[in-house]
């Protein structure tokens, strides 16, 4: 048995990081798409420049009390979700 799964798990932090900056464009352009929450709370926001740190820390955050808010106007998930509640096979909940 490999003491890990593949190669993912012993890149260096540097390759890592390079990894998630190149996908976060592609990210973000499929919750602007996908998720109707994420479409008007990123509206305006060109996904192809987020690909940076700095980029990233400058998107709108959503608070928790907004949160509760979007699913009270919109359940079960607020428009957060970017596939449609009947087509989930499973939702986990943390119990904490």
């Amino acid at each position: 048995m490999p003491e890990h799964y593949d190669e993912l798990e012993t890149r260096t932090p540097e390759a890592r990081e390079g990894a998630l900056l190149a996908a976060l464009p592609g990210q973000i352009a499929h919750a602007q798409r996908a998720a109707p929450a994420y479409r008007a709370l990123l509206e305006g926001v060109d996904a192809a420049g987020i690909d940076s740190r700095a980029a990233l820390a400058a998107l709108p955050v959503t608070r928790k009390s907004e949160l509760m808010t979007r699913q009270a106007e919109a359940p079960p998930f607020g428009g957060y979700a970017a596939v449609e509640y009947p087509d989930m096979s499973h939702v986990f909940a943390s119990p904490g």
